[in-house]
């Protein structure tokens, strides 16, 4: 009776083993699908806002923070910086960086 159960119990790992084999397949799948569709932002950054008060009127703006120093500084190429300047909110630097910040948080799901 116990060698029966053993098998049974053998079998499910088995087939446990195959479902997660089987998953990991296609998460793989829907990852290469989300990099064909454009480029990923690095993991762990973020789009923050930040304001800068002038003559009366304050401006907003939006930057890529990243975790650690990853992107070019603009006014060094070969020292690196946590930030990336997007401009203002519509601008194609901002809107290109959303883009690729929500194809990441596809993949980082």
């Amino acid at each position: 009776m116990s060698s029966h159960s053993e098998l049974k119990t053998s079998q499910d790992v088995h087939l446990r083993a195959k479902q997660i084999k089987s998953l990991i397949r296609s998460l793989k799948q829907k990852i290469k699908k989300i990099e064909r569709e454009g480029e990923v932002a690095p993991a762990n950054c973020h789009i923050i806002r930040y304001q800068v008060n002038g003559k009366g009127t304050i401006y907003w703006y939006y930057k890529l923070q990243a975790a650690e120093s990853i992107f070019p500084m603009a006014t060094n190429n070969e020292k690196k910086t946590k930030y990336k300047y997007l401009g203002r909110a519509g601008s194609s630097a901002h809107i290109d960086a959303v883009e690729k910040l929500t194809r990441r948080n596809l993949i980082d799901e």
